[in-house]
C-alpha cells in the first residue's frame, strides 16, 4: 500500500523530536481555556479531515535538570537516534476536546509535565489529538531523500508550534511512499465519536442487512454488549456512505468481476445500485482497529457468495 491508496490527503506534516505513538500533541499559547480552543481549531483548520505525515527532527530536546539519566529518556533519545531526519508514519487524527491528562492517564501526564515543561508551565502538548488510524513507512527514508530542497526550506527550516500544510506538489513528492497499518490503542476513541453520529443517521435496510452477515463471525472479545452494538452500527453507517460515495462518483462496478450494472440496466426502471452488494472485507478488525471506507468493496450477488462461501471452505 501507498500513501497515494488512502481515502483521504495527507494534508500537513508535523515536526518532532519524539515519535507520536498514542497521540500527537501541541502547546498553547498559555493555561487558558480560550488559547487551548484557539490552538485546537488551528490544528483541525491544518489537518482539513485528512491524514497527516511524520517528521523527526535531527536534533533532540533537553530534558528539565534530573532527568538527565532517566531510563526512559535515555530510551527515548537512543531510538531518536535511529529516526532523526527521517519520514516515519502517517496518523489519521481526532479533533477532541479531551484532556491530555485523559489520554494519557495522570500518571504519565505528570511525569510528561514533570520532564519537559518550560519554566514551571505544566501545558506542554496539552491539546492533544488521539492517533486513532496510523500507518508506518517501513524504510523510514531521510526526507531530504524524498522532498526536494524547496520543500525541506518550506516545511521544516523553521520551529513551528504548528503543523505544516503541504501543497500539492509536496503530496506528489511523498504519494509513492509504501506504508502499512498499524494498531493504535487509541483506535476506539474514533469510533465511538462515530458511533453517535451513526445512531443519528438514517441507513439503508439493505446495507444493515448485508453488513451484519458480514460481521456476523465477528467476536469482537474484550468489548461489553454496548460497544459491540456501537461497533456494528458504525460499521454500517460506513458501509452506507462508501455506497454512497461511490453512487454519487459513478463508480458502481464490481470490484471482482468488473460487472457494470449501468449496462444492464440502460433502458429499464432498475437502478444500478439494486445489482451490487457491499461487502466487509476485514470484519475481525472491528473493535480493534479504526476502520475506514477502504475496508469496503462493491460486489455482484454472484461475487459476494463465492467470497463468503470461500472464507466457509477455507475454516473447513
Amino acid at each position: 500500500m501507498k500513501i497515494s491508496d488512502l481515502s483521504l490527503p495527507v494534508n500537513a506534516a508535523k515536526s518532532d523530536w519524539l515519535a507520536g505513538t498514542k497521540w500527537i500533541g501541541f502547546t498553547p499559547t498559555d493555561t487558558s481555556g480560550a488559547a487551548r480552543e484557539q490552538c485546537r481549531a488551528t490544528i483541525n483548520a491544518q489537518i482539513n479531515g485528512g491524514y497527516i505525515i511524520e517528521y523527526i527532527t535531527r536534533n533532540f530536546g533537553e530534558p528539565n535538570p534530573g532527568f538527565e539519566t532517566d531510563p526512559r529518556y535515555l530510551a527515548e533519545r537512543e531510538a531518536h537516534r535511529k529516526v532523526g531526519g527521517r519520514l516515519i508514519a502517517v496518523h489519521r487524527l481526532r479533533p477532541s476536546a479531551r484532556p491530555l491528562s485523559v489520554i494519557l492517564g495522570e500518571e504519565e501526564y505528570n511525569r510528561v509535565q514533570d520532564m519537559w515543561a518550560s519554566g514551571g508551565k505544566r501545558y506542554r502538548w496539552s491539546v492533544a489529538f488521539p492517533i486513532i488510524e496510523s500507518f508506518s513507512i517501513p524504510d523510514a527514508p531521510l526526507a531530504t531523500e524524498v522532498l526536494s530542497d524547496a520543500a525541506m526550506r518550506r516545511l521544516f527550516a523553521h520551529p513551528s508550534a504548528t503543523l505544516r500544510p503541504l501543497n500539492d506538489d509536496e503530496r506528489r513528492q511523498i504519494a509513492n511512499l509504501v506504508i502499512e497499518p498499524r494498531l493504535t490503542n487509541n483506535a476506539w476513541i474514533g469510533i465511538a465519536d462515530e458511533a453517535v453520529m451513526a445512531e443519528q443517521s438514517e441507513i439503508d435496510p439493505r446495507t444493515q442487512k448485508l453488513i451484519d452477515h458480514d460481521l456476523s463471525a465477528s467476536a469482537m472479545e474484550g468489548l461489553t454488549d454496548e460497544q459491540k452494538v456501537k461497533v456494528r452500527r458504525r460499521a454500517v453507517w460506513l458501509a452506507d456512505r462508501f455506497v454512497r460515495e461511490r453512487d454519487r462518483s459513478g463508480q458502481l462496478r464490481c470490484e471482482d468481476c468488473g460487472f457494470d450494472p449501468v449496462i444492464k440496466v440502460r433502458g429499464t426502471e432498475v437502478k444500478p445500485r439494486a445489482l451490487l452488494e457491499v461487502h466487509h472485507k476485514n470484519p475481525l478488525d472491528e473493535g480493534v482497529r479504526y476502520t475506514t471506507l477502504l475496508d469496503f468493496c462493491l460486489l455482484c450477488p454472484t461475487c459476494h457468495r463465492f467470497i463468503h462461501a470461500l472464507a466457509r471452505a477455507r475454516k473447513a
